[in-house]
């Protein structure tokens, strides 16, 4: 188990020679890290999602009268197969802007 850095003087390329086992700690970490992040975005993403019925509510208004506003480009939707959803963040946005 070694480690050890050269340096090419014409390149700056840096070469290291190690063990096959610390290889495969640095990937299993870089993994770990990159899914760790994919979690917390995609969790940010859930708690901003909101259903066609949350996002009435949040509006104070029926669902009918949210199709309205959709139609009117008040409030922008998002499908996802066949579900719909909007964020809470537009939808908050939305309505301080339109009063």
């Amino acid at each position: 188990m070694f480690n050890k850095y050269y340096k090419t003087m014409q390149n700056e390329n840096f070469i290291i020679v190690t063990d096959q086992k610390t290889i495969e700690s640095v990937i299993e970490n870089a993994i770990k890290k990159a899914n760790q992040e994919k979690d917390q975005n995609l969790t940010d993403f859930e708690k901003d999602r909101l259903s066609k019925p949350q996002a009435a509510k949040l509006a104070g208004i029926s669902i009918p009268s949210l199709d309205k506003q959709i139609k009117l480009c008040k409030f922008k939707q998002y499908k996802l197969g066949s579900r719909v959803y909007f964020l809470r963040s537009e939808m908050i946005e939305s309505l301080r802007n339109n009063g």
